[in-house]
């Protein structure tokens, strides 16, 4: 997937992840492209993660929607623990790849969401 620095999505991931570690049933989670973008849906099923991945032609989230609607993309079932896990993984291996100011020259409009992936850090 393309992700465009117009949102921030690595921070709405960490949040979706903690939200889903402390019990919420459901999380989305929206990476911008240009044009459209992907809704990661994420919902909990007692010790499991169904995930799918919807594609919007536009910017549902601005209200930009084509008349064709989202087209599924990906779906999948996980353990809730390893989808926590990778995507606690993964935000070790961009901070360790770049640092906190190299991933805001690369992201631009964002900072690395520090605070949400230290809470991560403590669950695992």
């Amino acid at each position: 997937m393309t992700v465009s620095y117009l949102r921030d999505s690595l921070r709405e991931l960490a949040n979706a992840v903690l939200r889903l570690r402390n019990g919420k049933s459901k999380a989305t989670v929206i990476f911008m492209d240009e044009p459209g973008e992907h809704h990661l849906l994420l919902k909990r099923v007692g010790d499991d993660l169904n995930v799918e991945i919807l594609w919007f032609d536009d910017w549902a989230s601005w209200k930009l929607e084509p008349d064709t609607g989202p087209k599924s993309v990906f779906t999948a079932t996980v353990p809730l623990t390893d989808f926590l896990l990778a995507a606690t993984n993964a935000l070790k291996i961009l901070l360790d790849t770049f640092g906190l100011e190299g991933y805001k020259n690369k992201w631009v409009e964002h900072e690395f969401p520090l605070e949400e992936y230290k809470k991560l850090q403590t669950m695992n």
